[in-house]
């Protein structure tokens, strides 16, 4: 598929690019995110477009303009919650979790007397949590192609947001170890996005006619 070709080209080039330390690879990694979220605007289905759209809102204000941050993360948890919707959609059950993992998040920054972005990381990464831990649990139990992706994708995003928070803390690990997480933030972020992607477009066997 030509879109995929085309990411694969960016991803090989930016992160090679990040590897060498050879310039400023942000132009190609907005351009990713933007060829995905325009490829979803047919809204096949609603809540991954969606997403993908607060996903590109999200790196204009903390990947582009390196700024704002409070306002990336607020689309990076709209992003969740669209998420949220999908797998609720699917699975039913309680909404308590998502209401209880972000609150629980806000009352332990609070308690610590953290500031305004570390209480909306705290709140998003909560609610990123549950989302993780459903779609797997979905992917288990329905063993479709569908869900397989999205929990795969949702894992390597997660990994990405594991590799942002230890690039934010500078003093947790060793040197080495944070110029892995700033060149591998971005190698798990894109092929988690791909991931989401293909999970709402799932390949359709043919049958076989006798």
């Amino acid at each position: 598929m030509i879109l995929y070709a085309a990411e694969t080209i960016l991803y090989l080039t930016f992160l090679g690019m990040d590897i060498f330390g050879l310039g400023n690879t942000t132009p190609l990694k907005f351009l990713s995110i933007l060829l995905l979220t325009l490829s979803v605007l047919d809204f096949r289905e609603k809540t991954v477009t969606i997403a993908l759209a607060f996903t590109a809102a999200a790196d204009v204000f903390l990947l582009l303009l390196d700024r704002y941050y409070e306002a990336g993360i607020l689309c990076f948890i709209a992003v969740q919650i669209c998420y949220a919707l999908r797998l609720q959609k699917e699975t039913g059950g309680s909404f308590l979790p998502y209401l209880l993992s972000p609150l629980a998040g806000l009352a332990a920054c609070s308690i610590r007397g953290f500031g305004l972005t570390e209480a909306l990381a705290a709140a998003y990464i909560a609610l990123f949590a549950v989302n993780l831990v459903r779609a797997c649990i979905l992917a288990g139990s329905r063993q479709e192609r569908k869900w397989l992706l999205f929990a795969v994708g949702l894992a390597l995003f997660f990994c990405c947001d594991l590799c942002v928070g230890l690039h934010n803390l500078p003093g947790l690990g060793s040197a080495g170890l944070h110029r892995f997480a700033n060149v591998a933030m971005w190698g798990f972020y894109l092929p988690g996005q791909c991931f989401i992607r293909a999970s709402a477009y799932p390949a359709v066997r043919k049958e076989t006619v006798l």
